[in-house]
């Protein structure tokens, strides 16, 4: 478990020169309050954020982060500890300062800022920006609810929360030495049909110096012009065979060139698609609306037929683009698909070519080598001593074509193993069981805090983390269906049955909790007081802070008041 203990900092944002440091582990239930602009969001949220990853909360550009006034010397410090280690993080702006201690000593900075940046989130908090923002935040400006991130961030989430993303880092590791056992195995395949070719080559050799042991000089003269004739032929073959593969070469050097860059162009075209579809898929669910709905679910005012006519006719239109773009877009990419294919095959070409070219040149050294040998017989009356030599080279090339034969086993062998690997670490094997497994708890957990906060739906997460809500008289409902009041409720309920879930499992579990103006938005009394309940039964394990502009209705609620004041362009913070 992580324990935040103190954040510092200095010409942060709109707080000055002089250190402010906020203890953050000391009171159960904190409220801070104070106007617009005067600081909060920077003192308690921008401050933890950035110091942790390096970038705000909300979406402010890094380097207006420094103080306006003084324009330097900006810095971030936050205290925390996991188990029995002590962290600080130093993080700051003009000077430049990224800095993380370890029980007082300062961990090497040998590595790129973006591996040091790695090794804070992998190892030391076992969380990133996105989880961090899910389990520990809970805010109403940059927060994205986990109900509106895509598939692929949800899944990244919970693999964080269960620890079990080092299964996708074994994933990428594995795909690498898969790539490389191919490529090696396609190696070894080449050499040994070279090493095959050497053998039936050697192997007519030996046949022929047999044949040739008993003939005369004549006979030998005319073997020799055979062989000179078919030479010639090969030679000519091969001045053939060297300018197609020329030719060639200067079509394959330029497709390596645009290879890469026409498969990373169908991969945006594929993203593209994929935007499309998503923007497609959110314009029918506009016009099912209108057409389903006669009233405003939020403000249950009637909605004007006329409204909902050009409503559906514009949402219609704008599908229709959306449908042509996309036709167009996989009409690109089928294009491009199509010159990879003529690349790959010229490429292929190519290396049949220069196989044959190979071919070609063993053939002529092999009637040279023989010429040679016939030549050196001639007035002999045998030719033992070379036949005995052939034979031993033979043999040398069949014990090295067996070798290579029981390399290419063991890599096959292992590549088999590899991508039965493969297949366990991928999204539905080991950790697809794990979610599988910790599924019902998730939803257990979720309906819940749903029903502690007077919210009576029975909500379900699939598999693929798909929502399922079911509430009276409104089957198969889905988290857009419902209203920002009613949303805020279920992304509270995520929020801390994630929190429970990591306290299960160990991985990122922490004791602060940040609600950043969650009082202020959708919440009507009834869930205010139905949160403050929740906050009560987790503030034992928990430091609870709440931003927010309603102090005069929450003050009773809180064991410590927190005020934040602008004097004179700088921020202060008060403790009442």
């Amino acid at each position: 478990m992580i324990k935040f203990e103190k954040v510092r900092f200095k010409n942060f944002g709109s707080f000055g020169n002089n250190i402010t440091e906020i203890v953050l582990d000391k009171n159960s239930t904190t409220l801070i309050c104070g106007s617009n602009g005067s600081g909060k969001s920077f003192a308690f949220l921008d401050s933890i954020t950035f110091a942790l990853f390096g970038k705000p909360f909300r979406k402010i550009n890094i380097p207006t982060l420094v103080n306006s006034v003084n324009e330097k010397g900006c810095l971030v410090e936050i205290d925390f500890s996991r188990g029995s280690d002590k962290f600080m993080i130093r993080r700051g702006i003009n000077p430049r300062v990224f800095e993380i201690y370890r029980n007082g000593e300062l961990i090497d900075q040998d590595a790129k800022s973006l591996d040091y940046q790695e090794l804070l989130e992998n190892q030391i908090l076992k969380m990133n920006y996105k989880t961090f923002t899910q389990v520990v935040i809970l805010g109403s400006s940059s927060f994205v609810p986990f109900m509106q991130l895509s598939a692929a961030d949800r899944r990244s989430v919970i693999e964080n929360i269960l620890d079990i993303n080092i299964f996708s880092t074994m994933n990428i590791v594995l795909r690498g030495k898969i790539l490389s056992l191919k490529e090696m195995i396609k190696e070894l395949s080449m050499k040994i049909e070279i090493e095959k070719n050497k053998i039936n080559v050697q192997k007519s050799y030996i046949a022929t110096l047999e044949k040739k042991n008993n003939e005369d000089d004549d006979v030998k003269n005319q073997r020799i012009a055979e062989l000179e004739t078919k030479i010639k032929t090969i030679q000519y073959d091969l001045i053939c065979k060297n300018l197609s593969v020329e030719s060639l070469q200067e079509d394959i050097n330029h497709a390596k060139k645009t290879l890469k860059d026409k498969t990373n162009r169908i991969q945006d075209c594929r993203t593209h698609i994929g935007t499309l579809k998503t923007s497609k898929d959110q314009k029918q669910k506009e016009i099912n609306f209108f057409k389903e709905n006669c009233t405003c679910p939020t403000c249950t005012q009637p909605i004007d037929d006329k409204v909902k006519k050009e409503k559906v006719l514009m949402n219609n239109y704008e599908i229709s683009n959306l449908e042509d773009d996309m036709v167009t877009t996989k009409d690109h990419s089928n294009s491009l698909q199509y010159d990879i294919t003529k690349f790959e095959s010229h490429i292929q070409d190519t290396t049949n070519l220069l196989y044959e070219v190979t071919s070609f040149n063993k053939e002529i050294e092999a009637y040279n080598k023989e010429i040679e040998r016939i030549r050196s017989t001639m007035h002999k009356s045998a030719i033992k001593d070379d036949l005995v030599e052939e034979k031993e080279k033979l043999k040398m090339f069949e014990g090295g074509l067996a070798a290579l034969d029981e390399e290419k086993l063991l890599h096959s062998s292992d590549l088999m193993y590899h991508e039965f690997a493969g297949e366990l670490l991928r999204d539905g094997g080991v950790k697809g069981k794990i979610i599988k497994y910790y599924l019902p708890h998730m939803n257990k957990f979720i309906n819940k805090f749903l029903s502690s906060m007077d919210f009576f739906v029975q909500f379900q997460l699939d598999e693929e983390f798909n929502e399922q809500i079911k509430s009276r008289y409104r089957d198969d409902f889905s988290y857009m269906n419902f209203s920002e009041g009613e949303k805020m409720r279920i992304d509270l309920a995520l929020l801390l049955a994630w929190r429970e879930i990591a306290r299960l499992k160990n991985s990122v579990s922490c004791n602060l909790l940040i609600l950043d103006e969650v009082f202020d938005s959708s919440l009507d009394s009834v869930g205010m007081d139905e949160l403050m309940k929740l906050l009560k039964l987790i503030s034992d394990k928990a430091n609870v802070y709440v931003i927010s502009h309603k102090a005069d209705q929450l003050v009773d609620k809180f064991s410590t008041i927190i005020s934040v004041e602008k004097k004179n362009n700088f921020s202060k913070i008060i403790y009442n």
